[in-house]
């Protein structure tokens, strides 16, 4: 997996995000306000966040290895009392296949170990299979809610579940009970005599 780090969004980065925020496939799977909106009333808007809304949301840019942006991560509707936010995700096309579960798995790290998350409400528009396939936003959901959003002229359903301490570490030691199933798996053919 593409290893991805976490950094504070700067202004240096607002062109860039705006860009991602014009772009059609974001617009249909999370917002199209960036449709609506002006690049002075989006510059605007994105340095308000940094100035003057980190009570209320953050935005964090995701970078590649060599420090390279692949995405942005922003979280919203923060708690912070109950240790809650919602998380919110962008990768940049060219970054999308190879980076964006890295990227997902990034920003969730961050937002827990940096800023003491507990609970994170993850939303997907149900139509939204970027990162996950239909089959897996079946099963995570707990909530299902119809006409949600209103994207790119559609109304979309939206899908929505939580995600705990409890819930990281039940998932982190069932994918290390995996790899060791694999291990053993490819140690025990390795170590078996072939025949002649």
């Amino acid at each position: 997996m593409p290893f991805v780090t976490v950094r504070h969004f700067t202004e240096d980065d607002i062109p860039t995000r705006t860009a991602l925020l014009r772009e059609s496939r974001f617009q249909a799977n999370l917002t199209d306000f960036a449709v609506v909106s002006d690049d002075d009333a989006l510059t605007a808007n994105q340095q308000r966040t940094i100035t003057r809304q980190h009570r209320v949301k953050r935005m964090f840019t995701l970078c590649e290895s060599r420090g390279a942006t692949v995405g942005f991560a922003w979280i919203t509707s923060i708690d912070w009392p109950g240790q809650t936010c919602e998380l919110s995700f962008g990768v940049l096309p060219e970054y999308r296949g190879p980076y964006g579960a890295a990227a997902v798995t990034a920003a969730h790290a961050h937002i827990r170990a940096e800023l003491n998350m507990r609970v994170v409400v993850n939303q997907v528009l149900e139509h939204n299979t970027m990162l996950v396939s239909s089959g897996e936003l079946t099963e995570q959901r707990r909530v299902r809610c119809a006409y949600d959003s209103y994207t790119v002229g559609e109304w979309r359903t939206a899908c929505y579940w939580t995600e705990s301490e409890q819930d990281v570490r039940r998932w982190r030691e069932q994918a290390a009970d995996r790899r060791r199933a694999i291990a053993h798996r490819i140690r025990s053919a390795s170590a078996s005599p072939r025949p002649s």
